[in-house]
């Protein structure tokens, strides 16, 4: 036998021990994220969460003139559900959070649990949204809308209810949605190691060229059209503007033939039907806005993951009875 062929037999067994570990590792992770973030998303009773802040810093936070901003303020979390008796983190990022929201009677806000304390997680979320649903005076319509994608097999945010207190002051029922990052995606599609872009309007998915720099233009004062959410340090959007490049350049033919290659069409078509029946608007359908884009590297197909439903079931902002509007020319 040669030594190359005995080295490799006599490895073979810690190179399959090696594998079952480092798979049991993964496995573990997935469902330990899933099963202790679930006891956040309690949904047999309304939670409730008190932050404290410094009054001066809580100012900062709802004066009008700062509601660009993102800036993270330290904070103290009390959260307690049916099956949480009351947990408290110390301490945690607070600021704004949303779009419209921010100029609302009514804010959302984002919790960052590590930001002062590196690895510090409630229950295996790193970060919490905590919206006011200010559009929707039902407070319902974004819990249905997310419901019913997972039901549908979609990857989609989990959600409840919560009861929001600042500063020992009720600021009313908000809706806990579960923050999008390598967690949840690792969850939900088994990897985490490729691009993840979040795509707001304007994200229209148009050709602007081979230049990455092209695709990195700020949307606003805070972010990017399409911002990546993972992999930033390394800022490579090259996957993004060849996937681009295919869906505008390629002639309907190799369209045809090649574009299951490259997407999840079958997930795709799954949202497109969930999404005709919410009546949503404010989304890639209609606006090029509100979703996400996972560069999964197992299968080497972009996923499409939906984003932010108060805008449904019958809101509208632009004119357009969303019930009954031909779906073939939305």
């Amino acid at each position: 036998m040669k030594w190359k062929e005995f080295t490799v037999t006599k490895c073979r067994p810690a190179i399959y021990a090696i594998f079952l570990i480092f798979s049991f590792a993964v496995g573990y992770a997935q469902s330990n994220y899933r099963e202790e973030s679930a006891k956040i998303f309690a949904r047999n009773a309304v939670a409730i969460i008190q932050v404290d802040l410094a009054q001066e810093h809580l100012d900062y936070i709802l004066n009008i003139a700062n509601a660009e901003s993102d800036s993270l303020f330290p904070a103290r979390l009390i959260f307690k559900n049916d099956v949480i008796a009351g947990d408290t983190l110390e301490p945690v990022g607070f600021r704004l959070r949303g779009n419209t929201s921010r100029y609302a009677q009514k804010k959302s806000f984002k919790l960052d649990l590590n930001e002062y304390v590196r690895g510090q997680k409630l229950y295996g979320l790193e970060k919490l949204n905590v919206n006011g649903e200010h559009n929707d005076p039902a407070i319902m319509r974004s819990r249905l809308c997310w419901d019913l994608f997972n039901q549908s097999g979609v990857p989609a945010a989990r959600t409840a209810y919560a009861a929001l207190y600042i500063n020992g002051q009720y600021c009313g029922l908000y809706v806990i949605v579960e923050h999008y990052d390598e967690n949840f995606i690792l969850d939900r599609f088994g990897n985490n190691d490729g691009n993840f872009y979040k795509c707001l309007y304007p994200a229209p998915l148009t050709w602007l060229g081979p230049d990455q720099n092209a695709y990195k233009q700020m949307r606003n004062s805070r972010d990017r059209a399409y911002e990546l959410e993972i992999n930033e340090e390394i800022d490579d959007y090259s996957d993004l503007v060849s996937f681009i490049g295919f869906l505008n350049n390629t002639s309907d033919a190799d369209f045809a033939r090649a574009i299951e290659e490259r997407f999840n069409v079958r997930a795709f078509l799954k949202y497109l039907a969930v999404n005709t029946l919410l009546g949503s608007w404010d989304d890639y359908w209609y606006l090029q806005n509100n979703y996400y884009l996972y560069h999964n590297t197992v299968s080497g197909k972009f996923e499409f993951i939906p984003y932010d439903y108060d805008n449904t079931y019958g809101i509208d902002f632009v004119g357009g009875d969303w019930g009954t509007r031909d779906i073939y020319n939305f």
